[in-house]
């Protein structure tokens, strides 16, 4: 749906111009544009066969142990998605599947001393862009634009 046209070709429905929906798309962009150049750089560091979905994924991942199911339910995708990127990112050789040291049943995930490196450079490529972002809009917009996106105020204006 375009936020540019005020009533809809058929149905002749009101469609009000948003702001939010410009603000989703643009942040859509955002994400989608930053992911593909860290992807894009972290090739150049040969860092091959990186998908940006794939970087999305374990920039999910903390750095101790992980587990299937926190982080299916943190990324809104199901187990099965996640032991399939999990399968493909052990054979990049990026991640380990554990057993879990207290609970046999269970296996935790672990980035490899390569993938360490691997999203220590993402992490490093991250803050070239926050240095960019703040010479060019400066700090405090940048506080007040993460301050707005992290507000607790979100969760009420979303719920009603």
């Amino acid at each position: 749906m375009s936020t540019y046209l005020t009533t809809s070709p058929r149905g002749s429905y009101s469609l009000i111009d948003s702001r939010t929906l410009k603000l989703v798309r643009q942040m859509d962009l955002f994400k989608e544009k930053i992911v593909r150049s860290l992807t894009t750089q972290l090739h150049k560091e040969k860092f091959e066969g990186l998908t940006p979905k794939q970087l999305v994924f374990m920039g999910e991942l903390d750095c101790g142990a992980n587990h299937a199911s926190e982080l299916a339910r943190r990324l809104g995708i199901t187990r099965q998605a996640v032991h399939k990127t999990i399968q493909e990112l052990q054979r990049l050789g990026w991640l380990d599947v554990l057993p879990h040291p207290e609970y046999g049943n269970q296996k935790v995930i672990e980035f490899t001393i390569e993938g360490e490196r691997m999203m220590s450079r993402a992490r490093a490529h991250f803050a070239t862009i926050d240095t960019i972002l703040c010479n060019r809009f400066g700090e405090a917009a940048l506080d007040t634009l993460e301050e707005i996106l992290t507000s607790p105020a979100i969760e009420d204006i979303v719920a009603e």
